[in-house]
């Protein structure tokens, strides 16, 4: 990756002559220019990522179809909500009315969305086993896209590759990330990084002090990215959102100095951003103003993580098991999930020095330690000095009291330790250079080493999980009953398994899983617990659900199937999979 400069691959050489009058098109031309990019240098990263990722992730490469990591939970949503995306494609109807939570509306918005990757759902196919191939190839190219990001952002400031190969490692890769590895929104960080690139190149910005020459077109390209970014979740969505505002504020201090073509440029971008924004949030508005949605802060409280967390590495790390760097018995075991909070050794140490010895300037340093501590101050959440600073931020910065998770602003955290990381190994090296006899080669190899040491700290132990095919009995109603449903029993590990199997069809169900629920499914799923009983069957009934089936598999089904039945106003019909109850 030391070959050209990516603006040097992508661009078409000023020297060649522009195709004749009257022809829109020149295929040689175009050619060239696809050729020259599939060989830029973002684009060699990207390939070294999806390298690396698909070893770390190879049981689901060569079993893309029959296995998931992180078990039987989120990743179960979020193979739904692909599929939800490829089916709305293929049949329309209301986007953001689904088949889960009849009979409630906008229950698309109840969490989450991945709308980024909806144009990948394009290419996704009918049931599980294709939505599951389709969420398999996006856990493995996330973390492709989030190195060859950082590898770029930390080029675009002024580091070696060397440099940058750590960043794009640590951003990748870094501990913390492996204890997300149920949450593809989480994981999903590339465009954060790749906005910050584009906006850094098209103003000619470096953290060394120097001036590039100003690139409209990457402009906008940077607040489209960011604007993409955005679209895939607000759990990582929302703190961006406020920090491209400071980019934004940033910008209009001193962009007016750049000419005419840079505002217009900045304003294009700015307006795209907001206006896609403003759509994404739309329906999350709509839902919590209907349904009353809120967290609470308590809730924050609970997932605030100690000050251990911050050297404290998930059990998904293949090093530290089991080090001083692995106690998870010393945080609290609610929330846990969200209190492991270690960046990475190589990191924290390479980014504290990059404070002292560094290829950037004193002020790009003071303003990355600032982040740095900042953003660590906000992941501890109410555990320093009683969370004062996440408290004003719950309070007056609109939207984030639905932020219940303060740890996870430990990825800016990573983000500034990586910049600081890749300035300290360009520094090195060109102390190395100007003071030994060392070959130029030489010196290159030993640089790789931080990015080499950070890779082995994010080799993962992950567990894979198979596929729950779903039972031919259960896939015969979904075809033949069009009518709402509600399959019980309804407990939460039975319904994200109901949200994988409703692939098959989508059909429409009181069931689902979010991060928020309707009050009509927690009216159902309370009167499920005593079903079949009059007031169970009169819930059902009031929302408009008159067929409910028993899935025979699942836990505690056989209790809901042992309570007598006679007198009730319903029949049933057994079969070797399920029981279905017809309410009259």
């Amino acid at each position: 990756m030391e070959g050209a400069t990516a603006e040097e691959t992508v661009s078409p050489p000023a020297e060649e002559a522009p195709p004749p009058a009257g022809r829109w098109f020149d295929a040689g031309r175009a050619a060239r220019w696809f050729g020259r990019l599939l060989i830029s240098e973002g684009l060699i990263a990207f390939y070294v990522g999806l390298a690396i990722s698909m070893v770390f992730n190879h049981r689901i490469v060569t079993h893309p179809k029959s296995l998931l990591t992180g078990g039987l939970g989120d990743p179960l949503l979020w193979v739904w909500e692909l599929g939800w995306q490829h089916h709305w494609l293929t049949h329309g109807g209301d986007f953001w009315t689904s088949n889960q939570f009849y009979p409630a509306t906008d229950n698309y918005a109840f969490g989450e969305t991945l709308l980024g990757y909806f144009p990948f759902s394009a290419f996704a196919g009918d049931g599980q086993y294709d939505n599951v191939l389709l969420y398999n190839v996006l856990f493995v190219f996330c973390f492709a896209l989030a190195f060859a990001g950082a590898y770029l952002l930390a080029k675009q400031l002024g580091s070696n590759w060397q440099g940058a190969l750590l960043a794009g490692v640590v951003w990748a890769w870094a501990p913390w990330r492996l204890s997300h590895l149920a949450h593809l929104n989480v994981l999903s960080t590339g465009g954060i990084a790749l906005a910050l690139w584009a906006l850094a190149k098209g103003h000619g910005f470096t953290f060394r002090g120097e001036r590039g020459e100003p690139k409209p077109r990457w402009v906008v390209a940077g607040w489209l990215l960011a604007a993409w970014q955005v679209s895939i979740g607000w759990a990582i969505g929302l703190p961006f959102v406020y920090l491209m505002a400071l980019v934004g504020i940033a910008i209009a201090f001193y962009a007016w100095r750049l000419g005419r073509r840079m505002i217009i440029a900045n304003a294009v971008g700015v307006v795209a951003f907001l206006g896609i924004t403003y759509w994404l949030v739309a329906p999350f508005l709509r839902v919590r103003s209907e349904y009353g949605f809120t967290r609470t802060w308590h809730e924050v409280e609970v997932f605030s993580p100690p000050l251990s967390g911050l050297w404290t590495a998930p059990y998904e790390t293949w090093v530290w098991l089991e080090t001083f760097f692995n106690n998870e018995a010393a945080l609290p075991q609610e929330g846990v999930g969200e209190m492991l909070l270690f960046p990475g050794l190589v990191v924290v140490v390479l980014g504290v020095a990059g404070v002292f010895v560094s290829a950037w300037t004193w002020r790009a340093r003071i303003f990355l330690a600032v982040f740095v501590a900042f953003n660590l101050v906000l992941s501890l959440g109410t555990t320093f000095f009683g969370g004062g600073l996440y408290w004003l931020f719950w309070n007056f910065l609109p939207g984030w009291d639905a932020m219940r998770t303060p740890g996870r602003m430990i990825m800016w955290v990573t983000l500034g330790l990586a910049i600081l990381a890749a300035g300290t190994v360009t520094k090195l090296y060109r102390l190395i250079d100007e003071h030994t006899r060392m070959a130029r080669q030489v010196i290159a190899f030993y640089m790789m080493f931080p990015a080499f040491f950070a890779l082995i700290e994010g080799i993962p132990r992950w567990q894979q999980v198979e596929n729950p095919g779903i039972p031919p009995d259960v896939k015969q109603v979904f075809a033949t009953v069009k009518e709402p449903i509600a399959l019980l029993p309804m407990d939460l590990w039975s319904n994200f398994k109901y949200q994988l199997w409703s692939t098959e069809g989508f059909p429409t169900t009181a069931n689902g899983t979010a991060s928020n629920y309707g009050p009509q499914f927690h009216d159902m799923q309370d009167s499920s617990n005593t079903f079949p009983d009059k007031h169970s069957i009169d819930v059902f009934k009031r929302y408009g659900i008159h067929k409910v089936v028993v899935v025979k598999s699942m836990e505690g089904a056989v209790g809901i199937l042992q309570r007598p039945t006679a007198g009730l106003p319903l029949t049933k019909v057994e079969s070797n999979d399920v029981v279905v109850f017809t309410l009259q």
